[in-house]
């Protein structure tokens, strides 16, 4: 009963410092580079979740090698699996993805390292999806996601409102 209780206020815990973290991350204002571009990167907390699910599923993979048995034989292969697959997929999300901004174009590299360029003036629209906390831009032959958690994301809606007829507030950014 208690290990349950402090379970529950150890995950509340944790959830709650990510949760701040990102938040802490994505106000931060950036500077510009040498070049004379802003650089939004993935914030650190995905880094560390890729990690943590690569380690579960690394010992998983162990465990299941040490206690093979007829009754785990396709449960537990697909439970690591999944663990291994989202921790590779979200490393690679933190290393690949940025978005480089100035007051010409947005040139936006996406997890597996494709890279999109916008000319401010050549953008249709823009719409947040709040569901998954990303800002959605179009031009009239492309379109792709920014992630509200990158780091510096307030920079690049301030350059966002000054370049396009967008606001914050009309977007409902939160």
């Amino acid at each position: 009963m208690i290990i349950n209780v402090i379970g529950s206020v150890l995950v509340t815990l944790i959830t709650g410092i990510v949760f701040w973290y990102s938040e802490t991350k994505s106000n931060k204002k950036l500077k510009k580079e040498i070049t004379g571009r802003y650089s939004l990167k993935t914030n650190l907390v995905y880094k560390i979740v890729g990690i943590v699910c690569i380690l579960i599923g690394v010992i998983l993979v162990n465990v299941m090698i040490l206690n093979w048995n007829e009754e785990i034989k396709v449960i537990a292969p697909i439970v690591a699996s999944i663990f291994l697959i989202s921790g590779t997929l979200i490393t690679m999300f933190y290393n690949n993805f940025r978005v480089e901004f100035d007051e010409l174009r947005i040139i936006i590299t996406n997890w597996i390292g494709q890279k999109k360029t916008f000319y401010w003036n050549e953008i249709i629209k823009i719409n947040f999806v709040s569901s998954i906390k990303c800002l959605r831009i179009r031009s009239k032959t492309k379109q792709t996601l920014i992630n509200q958690d990158a780091i510096g994301f307030i920079s690049f809606i301030e350059m966002m409102e000054l370049k396009t007829d967008y606001s914050r507030e009309n977007l409902k950014i939160k």
